[in-house]
């Protein structure tokens, strides 16, 4: 189950990423199968089109964008940053009673830019 909760959260933020590069309908099939968990019976019917038409659309947009983030790795990109912003903040953490008061607002700054915080 956690597999399949895992492959979900994947696939969720491939589409965030490479949503634009697919086709209206992959679109609309892949959001409506994958994200809202609608069967593949619901979608075809909203989209008018055969069970097997909606699956291969889901199926479509599925290996379209598991190629971009192949070829472009932003999924992967973006997962490694936070990993690294994680350690920076963890040794903030640790480290920010020891370190020089000018130093330490400057990397306040910093990590409060990349955090939105500005």
């Amino acid at each position: 189950m956690d597999d399949l909760i895992e492959q979900r959260v994947t696939f969720s933020r491939l589409f965030d990423i490479y949503e634009p590069a697919l086709t209206e309908k992959q679109k609309e099939a892949f959001r409506l199968h994958v994200m809202e968990d609608w069967s593949l019976s619901e979608v075809a019917q909203r989209l008018e089109v055969t069970r097997q038409g909606a699956h291969d659309l889901v199926q479509r947009a599925r290996g379209r964008l598991l190629e971009l983030e192949g070829l472009l790795g932003f999924s992967a990109r973006e997962a490694a940053w936070e990993s690294r912003m994680e350690k920076l903040r963890e040794w903030r953490r640790r480290h920010l009673s020891r370190i020089p008061a000018e130093a330490a607002a400057e990397l306040e700054a910093l990590l409060a830019t990349e955090e939105g915080e500005v």
